[in-house]
């Protein structure tokens, strides 16, 4: 006999949703709910104190508990948080099975033997996993059979969170359980309008006439119901952790004393990930300052990275820190801590070299990355646009294999250049001047041009016009009485059939901002 262990966590996608930093709404103190398809799926202690119950819609929820914060459900992010526990729990027993986020099974005979009894194993269990101080408590179930050690896991009551079901009890724990415990809604839904309300009464059918009317799946829920399913555990070995957190012992002011305090913690972050077979493409590198200050960068390789490659990373964001940060202070910060994240790693077999290397962007990236190492960071940069109300700003550099830190924000940007942007913009503006038919200067007055533009002059040359959109209002930062920003943009077609982006930032003194090629 087989007997299995499960240890669950209520609401781990609530959870999770606490933990996850991108929902800063979210902690321990607010009523919390996760909706899946527009249904509430889980909801925390408060939500539910407050009347909010899975099932309910949104527009109910928020009737019952106006307070409630809703957070779409999120697979991954609920499996990313819980690997997080797994490793926790990997220190004091070595092989589980997860049977989906929120519910991990172990095989009780190890841990029965080792810790001197079922109780004593679980309670072991439960007491590691507070001291990571989980914002829920786990419970614990352990039966003859896998079903009937979930279901008393979930089923666990008052102040005992170790539910244990006598070795072969399972069928008369299970008896008093309504049949939605089956989790299989065409056969629920059948056996609720034949009046069988109870897997008692479930089994009391009869195994061949189940297996008569509900074929193999009635016949797989019939021995589910007595306790006589034969499935078992799967264990396997806990998760790579993605993280390696690197302390100093006293802060370090200067770039190479950083560099070469991360390298023996690096290498052996390195070799960890090696060792289970997988590889970081992409690394969040956070690193905190004596001062308070914090930089933080997602760095993208087209391969993976290498422990070298971590550390220059490191480095480099430094180096660029110190570069947009004023350090003329007499005492400047020094470095506390180093931070590795290592974002979804992949497993390393998919990217071993093929049978003529690794192609041509390998290439390209080693030329690059090894002229980054003479020059650094800013030695390489990659262009990349966004959407902005000057052609000025719709261009943004970044140190090749920072992953894009300057993104369009979310929704539309009002008074933002129309697609397609200009294919040319000038590093600096030109001075121009824009005539009408009589040679008089083109003003803008009110928002209005004085006249028609019909010719373009700069620098002794000029072009005739053809047409012209505009002028359109650019007013940003208003309330800003140093940083304000008010121009004029004006887009124009010479005779040539040439699209020019103009800008004026007072009435009459014009500026020739980009170029449509």
């Amino acid at each position: 006999m087989r007997r299995s262990v499960v240890m669950w966590f209520p609401a781990w996608s609530v959870v999770a949703a606490t933990w996850d930093e991108e929902l800063p709404e979210v902690t321990t103190h607010t009523a919390v709910a996760v909706l899946r398809a527009g249904v509430v799926h889980e909801c925390s202690a408060k939500a539910t104190a407050a009347g909010v119950r899975v099932g309910m819609k949104r527009r109910e929820a928020h009737l019952v508990c106006p307070d409630v914060v809703l957070v779409a459900e999120n697979p991954l992010r609920d499996r990313a948080f819980f690997d997080r526990v797994i490793i926790w729990l990997a220190e004091v027993v070595s092989q589980h099975t997860v049977l989906r986020p929120g519910l991990l099974g172990f095989q009780a005979r190890g841990l029965a033997r080792f810790y001197g009894g079922e109780r004593q194993a679980a309670e072991h269990l439960i007491q590691r996993a507070a001291t990571h101080s989980l914002p829920v408590e786990a419970r614990i179930g352990v039966a003859d059979d896998l079903f009937s050690a979930v279901l008393a896991a979930t089923h666990a009551r008052g102040h005992d969170p170790v539910s244990l079901v006598s070795p072969g009890q399972s069928a008369h724990f299970l008896e008093g359980l309504p049949v939605a415990v089956l989790e299989d809604e065409p056969t629920v839904s059948l056996l609720t309008r034949l009046g069988v309300s109870t897997l008692k009464e479930f089994v009391a059918l009869g195994e061949s006439a189940v297996r008569e009317r509900l074929g193999s799946t009635g016949e797989h829920l019939y021995r589910l119901a007595t306790g006589t399913d034969q499935s078992t555990l799967n264990p396997g070995g806990a998760p790579v952790d993605p993280e390696q957190h690197i302390d100093f012992l006293e802060p370090y002011a200067l770039v190479d004393q950083v560099a070469f305090g991360v390298r023996l913690a690096t290498d052996e972050y390195y070799e960890r990930l090696v060792a289970a077979g997988r590889v970081c493409t992409a690394v969040r590198i956070t690193i905190t300052l004596d001062n308070g200050y914090r930089t933080e960068r997602v760095w993208v390789h087209p391969r993976f990275f290498t422990s070298s490659d971590l550390v220059d990373r490191v480095r480099w964001q430094l180096e660029q820190f110190f570069r947009d940060t004023d350090t003329t202070s007499e005492f400047p910060p020094g470095v506390e801590s180093v931070n590795y994240q290592a974002l979804n790693p992949e497993d390393r077999v998919a990217h071993e070299p093929g049978l003529w290397g690794h192609g041509p962007d390998a290439r390209v990236h080693q030329v690059f990355s090894r002229v980054q190492g003479l020059v650094g960071a800013q030695g390489v940069l990659t262009a990349h646009s966004l959407d902005a109300r000057l052609a000025t700003d719709s261009q943004v550099l970044t140190p090749w294999g920072d992953a894009k830190r300057d993104s369009d924000p979310p929704g539309p940007l009002p008074g933002s250049l129309p697609k397609p942007l200009p294919g040319t913009v000038f590093a600096a503006p030109r001075p121009i001047a824009l005539v009408d038919h009589t040679g008089q200067s083109v003003v803008v007055t009110e928002g209005s041009l004085s006249a028609d533009p019909a010719v373009m002059v700069w620098n002794g040359h000029q072009r005739a016009l053809t047409s012209w959109a505009g002028p359109w209002p650019v007013w940003e930062q208003w309330w800003d009485r140093d940083r304000h920003r008010l121009v004029h943009r004006l887009q124009v077609l010479d005779e040539r059939g040439v699209g020019w982006l103009v800008i004026a930032q007072e009435q009459s003194l014009w500026h020739l901002e980009a170029r449509y090629d």
